[in-house]
């Protein structure tokens, strides 16, 4: 039996008698020749420093920038009574999104007009004791009563005015009822922001509460995305960090790390954000890859040996290969190692357990 067959043999005997075996050597030179490298298949690559695609992967979900308002909400309680835009459709600031009927109203349109009234009537009351006190007539404690009236009732006019305006009516629709006395008992709820309608979440004829979200919007914001984290990986993060996802190319930076551990799965959120424009639409999921904990050297999974609580990989040396005890951090799919070998040197990528059966003289060298 040549000595290659026998190396051969050594692999598969390797799986059943290695945890039989004694323990390796830190470090143990191993020869083996460039002919019995290709016949037992032993392929070697270069070392190479962790990047930021080495980290624990772990799933994420898109969601809408948390510093905008994505969702239209109604000001008041009524019946949806027409669309304006369908989903996919681009908006701008105050573009008109959908109508409501309100006898909500239509009851707050009719108060603005009362208050409209009832403020011109305490202006007129203003005006008429300022000519009495300038005439003497009156007190000055009586022109303080009638101006604070004048202002409260101003107030109240405003305070209605604002709301209605909030509910989706414009300065011009207020002036049309105002000079029109007529209340419509409808509404308008229009965009706050740009962007792309990108749900409805009722149709028309449904009821509809007060504050109820009727749309969504994905705004011009870049993207973010939600995940949850193991809780000791926490420790290696920090704001602002660059992070990747494994779907494509794309950059993101650590904006938020809560300060609570869920106690049920041990685990943390963090919010990361995209920093060029993206594709990806709210509700899709990613896979978000954590930076790895320290710099250092990549070493692939199937690389490594394990012989108790030690790791070994093996390195190309002239004649042969060096078994080298490393210690390894987990990085992902593959291993950290901070000291021990340099980038650069070439490892063994396949046929490490032929190499370690070797190493323990499964395979003799004769």
């Amino acid at each position: 039996m040549n000595l290659a067959l026998k190396r051969l043999l050594a692999y598969s005997l390797s799986s059943i008698l290695l945890p039989l075996s004694g323990t390796l050597s830190a470090q143990e030179f191993i020869p083996v020749s460039d002919d019995e490298i290709r016949d037992l298949a032993i392929l070697f690559a270069p070392a190479t420093p962790v990047g930021n695609t080495d980290g624990e992967q772990v799933p994420a979900t898109v969601i809408a920038s948390p510093d905008a308002s994505n969702t239209i909400h109604s000001w008041f309680e009524g019946v949806l009574n027409r669309w304006h835009v369908s989903p996919g459709d681009s908006i701008e600031s105050g573009t008109a999104i959908v109508t409501l009927r309100s006898e909500e109203l239509l009851s707050t349109q009719q108060a603005f007009l009362a208050a409209l009234i009832a403020q011109s009537s305490a202006e007129a009351a203003l005006q008429r004791d300022e000519n009495l006190f300038d005439a003497g007539v009156i007190a000055a404690a009586r022109l303080d009563e009638t101006r604070r009236q004048s202002q409260q009732a101003a107030l109240a006019t405003g305070a209605i005015r604002q709301r209605l305006l909030s509910a989706g009516l414009s300065a011009a629709d207020l002036d049309n009822l105002t000079r029109s006395q007529q209340a419509t008992g409808t509404y308008t709820l229009r965009a706050s922001q740009s962007g792309t309608l990108v749900r409805r979440l009722s149709q028309v004829g449904d009821y509809i509460a007060d504050g109820s979200a009727v749309a969504a919007i994905n705004g011009e914001e870049l993207p973010w995305l939600q995940a949850r984290i193991p809780a000791y990986l926490a420790g290696q993060l920090s704001n602002g960090q660059s992070m990747r996802i494994a779907e494509q190319n794309a950059s993101l930076a650590l904006r938020q790390i809560d300060q609570q551990i869920d106690p049920q799965t041990q685990t943390i959120g963090v919010l990361a954000q995209f920093t060029d424009s993206t594709s990806w639409m709210p509700g899709q999921i990613l896979t978000l890859i954590l930076p790895p904990a320290d710099t250092g050297i990549r070493i692939p999974a199937g690389s490594v040996v394990f012989n108790g609580a030690d790791t070994t990989i093996y390195v190309r040396r002239q004649g042969g290969v060096e078994a080298r005890t490393v210690e390894l951090q987990p990085a992902g799919r593959n291993y950290l190692a901070v000291s021990g070998i340099s980038a650069g040197e070439d490892i063994v990528t396949q046929g490490a357990a032929v190499l370690k059966g070797i190493q323990l003289g499964l395979g003799g060298t004769e």
